[in-house]
């Protein structure tokens, strides 16, 4: 996957930039999990900044989530992996990235401390800080943007809130991007992010099913990152390294061989719509989510499914034409 972001300066705290020459910075701060169009917004933000202030354009944020500390037990599932995000950021023009460490000692630091302890100790000089409308930072939350805007004032940096994204269903949001892909709606999702949804991981060895007996042969996808969408069939692009193939992909326990006596784990498996597709065995793959075509179902028969596969195919090639003929706006990055 075409995910390179070795141009961009990543370090655990901010003082660590002046170690790459990084005096003065303009920062965009949050957890940014998805990075979708609300995100986005304020990184763009900043941006403008950094470059009215003559300052390194730079994004403050935190690993782990905050709710993986906070709520151990119910630890979000994220959106994208540390690699892709950083790969968005580089695409959109950030130089540098801190990714501060989340702890509980971290999340008890008042207001203040958050800021004289983390974000204005050392040598670089913070010429600007922007946020979403909405952020808290500090102990409980404590802290909003009018006492962020109060400490700007006196402590001589710029403090710029930007107004949330809002359609007619709302405000977007990462926790409406996660609903809607448990619900597999990845149309809703993909307005949402500004990209389509995508997971990514390794290709592995599956049960050899659906090229002996459906003749459809599938890629297994071991899924390491990303948050999958609801169980069913997807039209989809397979993204390995710099090829993308468009692909129909399952994602499901199987129910029609019994889950393959696997106690309904779920399968992951892309079939790529192209002619002579390369073995991707081992290989790293991403799949970025266009159309939600079925629910998952149980046939009454292998050959069944088989012939059901081949509508879906169909309805995946027509789902992806249609998107191309409406020019249908592409992932705005490398993907």
């Amino acid at each position: 996957m075409n995910w390179n972001s070795s141009e961009l300066i990543c370090c655990d705290v901010p003082a660590g930039l002046a170690e790459r020459g990084i005096r003065d910075a303009v920062f965009a701060i949050g957890t940014f999990d998805g990075l979708h169009r609300g995100h986005v917004a304020v990184v763009r933000a900043m941006l403008e900044e950094s470059r009215r202030l003559n300052a390194a354009p730079a994004v403050l944020t935190f690993h782990p989530h905050p709710r993986a500390v906070l709520t151990p037990g119910n630890p979000p599932p994220l959106l994208m992996s540390r690699e892709r995000k950083l790969s968005i950021l580089a695409a959109l023009g950030v130089r540098a990235v801190v990714s501060l460490p989340f702890t509980k000692e971290f999340a008890s630091l008042s207001p203040g401390e958050f800021l004289s302890r983390c974000l204005l100790a050392g040598p670089v000089r913070v010429r600007g800080v922007c946020v979403g409308s909405m952020w808290r930072f500090g102990a409980k939350g404590e802290g909003d943007v009018a006492l962020l805007q109060k400490f700007a004032s006196e402590l001589g940096f710029v403090c710029r809130a930007v107004p949330e994204i809002r359609d007619e269903y709302g405000v977007v949001s990462s926790t409406k991007i996660r609903e809607a892909l448990a619900a597999g709606d990845v149309a809703f999702a993909a307005r949402c992010l500004g990209r389509r949804p995508a997971v990514s991981g390794v290709v592995v060895t599956g049960y050899g099913v659906a090229g002996n007996t459906l003749h459809c042969a599938t890629a297994n996808l071991d899924v390491r990152c990303g948050m999958l969408p609801a169980n069913g069939v997807y039209a989809a692009f397979a993204i390995v390294g710099n090829e993308r193939f468009p692909a129909v992909v399952n994602i499901g326990v199987a129910p029609t061989f019994d889950s393959y006596g696997n106690g309904g784990q779920i399968r992951v498996e892309a079939h790529l719509l192209v002619d002579g597709a390369p073995d991707l065995y081992g290989r790293e793959m991403a799949l970025g989510f266009a159309a939600r075509i079925r629910g998952e179902r149980k046939f009454g028969s292998p050959e069944e499914l088989a012939a059901r596969i081949q509508e879906d195919i169909r309805l995946v090639r027509a789902a992806l034409n249609e998107q191309a003929q409406s020019s249908a706006k592409e992932e705005p990055i490398p993907s």
